[in-house]
């Protein structure tokens, strides 16, 4: 597919350009900069004449070469040890930008019904790729090109080095977290908050006495009640677990009301018309209509599962362990990589946690229209 030439990626690699010839050719041949400083103006080359190419195609190598640019402008930047010159700015922020809309391009770009799948799936995959690699690229250039201190901020590499030599003490910290605060706090929340739901959803009188109740304790900030649930169960991981426990039952309980009442009446007529029981409607009609309910609040509540125990950790003190103790501590010792190695741990594990609810509920609710709207 045909696009036109991207000017501010042009505008931003001549920038890139001229930056690196500067600096390069300033630059020390002892350092081992001559090398690299080559490498780097090919692919700034390279990047030039792609972006000036109107073609998706090659539009989409030139966010690959721009961001490899700057990665090498990098590496080579943190081995030097030394604070980053005005060459070195020029590069890097020209290759950043240039890259930036590069991408923005292709992804803006609307679709065409002859397009080629790969062309189609680059398309879809290039801005979430591509951002993420550039906001790692600008903290770690901010940071190494400032020179500042791993004690006041980390690097990216920093954080990877540390992410490796401490990883199966953020394991047993992740067991004690997910394993025995989220998921046994989780389970009791969701079985007891379904329960409830389901009670009062045929409950008339719990209907205007419970749940208005309910829905004014669900905006309760949970944080506040950590210290309380730490005196009442202890400082161990019951009283995390609670905390979990009270995060997901008020949703759960909100969304399964709605769900089992807000039913299409033909639907409720016409099973009413076959004689079906209560058992067979609940069955057939209501718990299927409230499971797009149920699924929406158990990912809610697994997202706040984490971020409240992770700060009860933080206001229940307690044994030194589980993510958000270790964040803790690191961060009273000025260890802030630990800090993000531990904040990366828990995140990609929550990501794993709600992709794999979202696959349950794929499966489970594939009918909804939703799904069918998406198919199609």
């Amino acid at each position: 597919m045909k696009i036109k030439p991207i000017w501010p990626s042009v505008v931003f690699s001549l920038i890139a350009l001229a930056a690196s010839f500067i600096s390069f050719s300033n630059a020390s041949t002892a350092t081992g900069f001559a090398t690299i400083g080559f490498i780097i103006i090919i692919l700034i080359l390279a990047e030039l004449v792609l972006v000036i190419i109107p073609n998706i195609l090659t539009s989409t190598l030139a966010v690959v070469l721009g961001l490899s640019a700057s990665f090498l402008a990098l590496l080579k930047l943190t081995a030097l040890n030394q604070s980053a010159a005005m060459g070195f700015w020029g590069i890097f922020w020209g290759l950043m930008l240039s890259a930036f809309f590069a991408a923005a391009k292709v992804s803006l770009v609307e679709s065409d019904p002859n397009e080629k799948a790969y062309l189609q799936r680059w398309r879809q995959t290039l801005p979430p790729a591509t951002v993420p690699f550039i906001l790692l690229l600008i903290w770690q250039g901010l940071i190494v090109g400032n020179q500042v201190p791993k004690g006041i901020f980390p690097a990216v590499n920093d954080v990877y080095n540390q992410l490796l030599a401490s990883f199966p003490v953020l394991m047993r910290d992740s067991y004690f977290t997910f394993i025995k605060e989220i998921l046994l706090g989780f389970i009791i929340g969701t079985l007891t908050g379904f329960a409830a739901g389901v009670a009062i959803a045929y409950s008339k009188f719990l209907q205007r006495g419970f749940l208005p109740l309910a829905a004014a304790f669900a905006t309760v900030p949970i944080v506040g009640l950590a210290p309380v649930l730490g005196r009442a169960f202890g400082i161990d991981w019951q009283s995390k677990a609670a905390v979990v426990v009270i995060t997901t039952f008020f949703p759960v309980v909100l969304n399964t009301v709605q769900g089992l009442i807000q039913i299409d009446s033909l639907k409720l007529d016409l099973l009413k018309a076959y004689a079906a029981k209560p058992l067979d409607v609940f069955i057939k009609l209501r718990f299927p209509n409230a499971l797009p309910y149920i699924f929406n609040a158990v990912k809610l509540a697994a997202v706040l599962s984490v971020i409240s125990v992770i700060v009860a950790e933080f206001l229940i003190p307690g044994p030194p362990k589980g993510l958000g103790q270790r964040i803790s501590l690191s961060a009273r010792q000025g260890a802030y990589d630990v800090v993000f190695a531990a904040i990366i741990v828990s995140s990609v594990i929550s990501i794993i946690i709600y992709g794999l609810l979202s696959l349950l509920e794929r499966n489970l609710t594939s009918w909804h229209a939703s799904f069918r709207e998406e198919v199609s």
